[in-house]
């Protein structure tokens, strides 16, 4: 946990500048612990369904990948196709 005081927008909004100094918006994204996401989705709350959303694609798009990576290695053996993807 943090020291710094994350109870108004404007704690939050001063704390998230500061780690921008070291990262970009889109890495604080990804790496943004569980303890800065809930104030944060607090005073904002239509980002916990945009990252939910994001989180959800993320899998789909992790499954259709590794779906196309088994159907390519089953066509260049010369093995019948599967269709992982639907599954």
């Amino acid at each position: 946990m943090t020291a710094v005081p994350l109870n108004t927008e404007a704690e939050i909004r001063h704390f998230i500048e500061l780690c921008l100094k070291t990262r970009t918006i889109p890495k604080l994204a990804a790496v943004m612990p569980d303890w800065l996401r809930g104030p944060i989705e607090a005073q904002a709350p239509g980002l916990t369904e945009l990252r939910e959303t994001a989180e959800r694609l993320e899998r789909e798009a992790f499954r259709a990948r590794r779906a196309h990576s088994i159907a390519l290695g089953e066509w260049i053996k010369g093995e019948p196709q599967t269709n992982e993807a639907s599954q």
